[in-house]
């Protein structure tokens, strides 16, 4: 069975009871994957981000140190490795988007496909805001007097304590 058979086999299970039977429409081509060194490529960039190198660690430290790894294993392999084989293949199956999915699947379920693209959203706010704060202290790093090490900013106070002359203005 060639690629375009199987693709519309799978779009006819899919559609089983969601459409009336005298409704045509158009299969609207997606783009494939080049290889599947680039598909592993893709998924390991989306994998390794921010949070597994920098907040990782201080996570370990904060709720016990190798204590915390025993239960973050364990539902890595129950809960994080089956899930995420269930997306990438759902999407790879389907051929749609995080909410397209889903209604593919199930009407009742877009909830889901929204529901993960919210949480897509406070994701990427949440890094943004990171990724801003480290860009203000690295483009006021090249300045001649950093803007931190003085008492001369206009968001000192009059109890403001100079750690260099080690003088307290007002206390």
């Amino acid at each position: 069975m060639d690629q375009r058979q199987n693709s519309q086999l799978k779009q006819n299970l899919m559609d089983c009871g969601t459409r009336p039977a005298h409704a045509q429409h158009k299969l609207q081509e997606r783009e494939q994957w080049g290889s599947k060194i680039e598909f592993i490529l893709a998924v390991a960039g989306h994998i390794v981000g921010l949070g597994n190198v920098w907040r990782f660690p201080y996570l370990c430290y904060k709720n016990g140190g190798g204590v915390f790894f025993i239960p973050y294993v364990l539902f890595l392999f129950t809960c994080g490795i089956p899930l995420f084989f269930l997306e990438t293949s759902l999407g790879q199956y389907t051929s749609q988007g995080g909410i397209t999915c889903w209604r593919k699947i199930c009407p009742l379920f877009e909830g889901l496909g929204y529901g993960s693209q919210v949480v897509v959203l406070y994701t990427g706010v949440y890094y943004i805001i990171i990724l801003a704060w480290s860009f203000l202290y690295l483009f006021s790093s090249f300045k001649s007097e950093l803007p931190w090490a003085t008492c001369r900013n206009s968001w000192n106070t009059e109890k403001h304590a100079d750690l260099h002359t080690a003088k307290c203005h007002g206390m």
